[in-house]
C-alpha cells in the first residue's frame, strides 16, 4: 500500500497516465479514426517540432537536451505532455525568489574573515579559487577555527547527535529528506525535542513532502505543532499538480545552539543505523562540525524555511551564534549548498574539483553512479595522468532499476583504467570523495543526476583538515569488505538485467 500511495503522489504516476494516453491516441489514429489519422500525425508531428526547438534552445545539460528530444521524437504524444507538464515552473519560480530573498538578507553575516582568506591564498592560489567559488555561488565563506569529527558508520553518528541535543540552550534546527516517525531513531530524537522545546528551547523542523510520503502522516507538523515544535514541510504536494515536487530537499541538517551542526548521508530511520535491515548492512557516513564554520549551515537552514514564510527573517542572530566559537583545528571547512534554482552546478563542480586537482588518488563512495560526459571525462582524463581512481558502489541495491543503470557505466570506465568495487555485505548510501590525504567532500550529493542537477543539496568541503586522513582511512576499510569488478564479471552480468540498464540509460537524467 505504501508504494502504490508514493507512486500515486509521484511524476511517475503522471508519466504512467501520459503514457496510456499516448497508447490510446495510437490506437484510435489506426481503428477507429483513421480517416483522419494523416491530420493527427501531422499535428503532433508539428508539435513535437517545437517543442525540440524549444528545448535546443535551452540554457541546459547537453544530456538533459539529448533525453527530452528523444523522448518527443519517439512517443511525441507523451513526451510533448510530459515534457510540459515537467516545464511548468510556476511554483518552482516563487520557490526561486524566497529562497533568494533569504540569501540576499542574510549574505551580510556570510563573509569570510580576511585572516583566513590570506592565509588560504598563501597556501593555494587554485584552492582559494575554489573556495571563492563556492562562497559566491554555494552561499558559505571559506572557515577555519572548526573542528570535523568524521562518521564512519550512522549508529555512532546517532548517539553524538541525542548527546548534542541534550545539551541545547537555545535553539535546534533540523531539515531532512525522510524522517520515519516509526523508528526507533526518530522516536528517541523526538522525546529529546519534545523535551527541549518545554523547556523553552526553540525547535524548528523542515522535512520533505515527497521524501516522507510513505513514512509520516498527513499533516504531521501540526501534530509537531501541538508540541511546541515549529515545523515547514518542503514542496507539499498535490497530486498531478505538483511539478516542483522533482526538485526535492534532499539535505540532512542539525544545528544546536550554532555551536555544532551534522551533515551527511543519514536520514531519520532505522535502516541508516542498522537497527533495521533492509538491504544488508547499510553503509553511511556523515560528520559533526564545532566552531564557526557551523554558520554556513544555519544560513543553509534559513534560506529553505524562508521559502514557505510570510515574510523573510533575518536569520543574523542565529548565524552570528557560531562567530564566537573557536575549535583551533588545522585546515579550512567551506559548507555549502547547492539548488535547482539556477545553471549553476555546484556539488558536480566540487567533485570535479578532486578529480582535476588530484596527483596520487581519488576514491569515491556512492550509491547511484549516473554521470555525465563532463564527469565520465574528468574521470577518464584523471586515470589517464596515472591518478588512482577507485570507486566504491553497493552490491545490493535498494533501487533495482538504479543500479542496473549504474552498471552500464562500470565497462568504459573500467577500461580507461579506473576501479570498480561492491560492497559486498550490502548496501553503500555514503556520499564521499577524498583525493591526495588533502581534500574530502562528504554530505549529501549522490554521483547521479537527481543529486547534481535536480534535488536541493549540502556538503562540506575541507582542506587539509586531520579528518580527511580519517575519510582515506574509513574508504580502505570499507575496501577490504568488497570485491572488485572486472571486465569478465561484466560478461556474466544478468543479460536481462543488462538490457533493462542500457534501456533506463535512455532516460537517466528524467529518473
Amino acid at each position: 500500500m505504501k508504494r502504490l500511495n508514493r507512486l500515486f503522489y509521484s511524476n511517475k504516476f503522471f508519466a504512467l497516465l501520459m503514457l496510456l494516453i499516448q497508447i490510446a491516441v495510437f490506437i484510435a489514429m489506426f481503428i477507429w479514426i483513421s480517416d483522419y489519422s494523416k491530420v493527427l500525425i501531422g499535428l503532433t508531428t508539428l508539435l513535437s517540432a517545437v517543442m525540440i526547438v524549444l528545448e535546443v534552445n535551452r540554457d541546459e545539460e547537453p544530456t538533459f537536451k539529448m533525453t527530452w528530444i528523444t523522448l518527443i521524437a519517439i512517443v511525441p504524444v507523451f513526451g510533448v505532455l510530459f515534457y510540459l507538464f515537467t516545464r511548468t515552473r510556476t511554483i518552482t519560480r516563487n520557490i526561486s525568489d524566497d529562497y533568494h530573498s533569504a540569501q540576499d538578507i542574510n549574505k551580510k553575516y556570510m563573509t569570510a574573515g580576511e585572516d583566513v582568506m590570506k592565509q588560504l591564498a598563501l597556501e593555494s592560489r587554485r584552492e582559494y579559487a575554489f573556495a571563492s567559488y563556492l562562497s559566491r555561488y554555494g552561499g558559505s565563506p571559506v572557515y577555519s577555527n572548526t573542528s570535523v569529527q568524521y562518521y564512519s558508520i550512522g549508529e555512532r553518528m546517532f548517539e553524538d547527535i541525542k548527546r548534542e541535543l541534550q545539551k541545547a540552550e537555545k535553539f535546534i534546527f533540523m531539515e531532512f529528506f525522510i524522517i520515519n516517525y516509526t523508528s526507533r531513531m526518530w522516536r528517541e530524537i523526538l522525546e529529546i525535542l519534545r523535551q527541549k522545546a518545554k523547556a523553552g528551547v526553540e525547535v524548528r523542523i523542515i522535512y520533505d513532502a515527497m521524501g516522507c510520503v510513505t513514512t509520516l502522516p498527513r499533516h504531521y507538523d501540526e501534530t509537531l505543532a501541538r508540541y511546541g515544535i515549529k515545523c515547514r514541510v518542503f514542496s507539499p504536494i498535490v497530486p498531478l499538480m505538483s511539478t516542483h515536487q522533482n526538485n526535492r530537499d534532499h539535505r540532512k541538517i542539525i544545528v544546536v545552539d550554532g555551536e555544532t551542526s551534522f551533515c551527511g548521508g543519514i536520514n531519520i530511520a532505522d535502516e541508516y543505523i542498522n537497527e533495521k535491515i533492509r538491504f544488508g548492512h547499510w553503509k553511511d557516513t556523515g560528520f559533526m562540525l564545532r566552531g564557526a564554520a557551523v554558520a554556513g549551515f544555519t544560513s543553509m537552514f534559513l534560506n529553505m524555511w524562508n521559502i514557505y514564510g510570510a515574510d523573510t527573517e533575518d536569520g543574523g542572530k542565529y548565524i552570528t551564534a557560531s562567530a564566537e566559537n573557536r575549535a583551533g583545528e588545522e585546515g579550512f571547512i567551506v559548507p555549502f549548498g547547492d539548488t535547482p534554482l539556477d545553471n549553476i552546478y555546484i556539488g558536480k563542480r566540487a567533485y570535479i574539483h578532486n578529480l582535476d586537482n588530484a596527483s596520487d588518488y581519488v576514491y569515491i563512495m556512492t550509491p547511484y553512479l549516473v554521470i555525465d560526459d563532463e564527469m565520465y571525462e574528468s574521470m577518464k582524463y584523471a586515470a589517464q595522468r596515472g591518478v588512482d581512481v577507485k570507486i566504491i558502489m553497493p552490491h545490493i541495491p535498494d533501487k533495482p532499476y538504479a543500479f542496473y543503470l549504474a552498471r552500464t557505466y562500470y565497462k568504459a570506465l573500467i577500461k580507461e583504467g579506473i576501479s570498480i568495487y561492491e560492497y559486498t555485505p550490502g548496501f553503500v548510501h555514503a556520499k564521499m570523495s577524498v583525493s591526495d590525504g588533502r581534500r574530502a567532500i562528504v554530505g549529501t550529493i549522490n554521483h547521479d543526476y537527481r543529486s547534481l542537477y535536480l534535488h536541493y543539496e549540502c556538503a562540506a568541503y575541507m582542506l587539509d583538515t586531520p579528518a580527511v586522513i580519517d575519510i582515506e582511512r574509513d574508504f580502505k576499510d570499507t575496501l577490504s569488505k568488497c570485491s572488485k569488478i572486472t571486465l569478465d564479471d561484466i560478461k556474466h552480468f544478468n543479460i536481462f538485467t543488462r538490457i533493462i540498464g542500457h534501456v533506463t540509460r535512455l532516460l537517466a537524467p528524467l529518473l
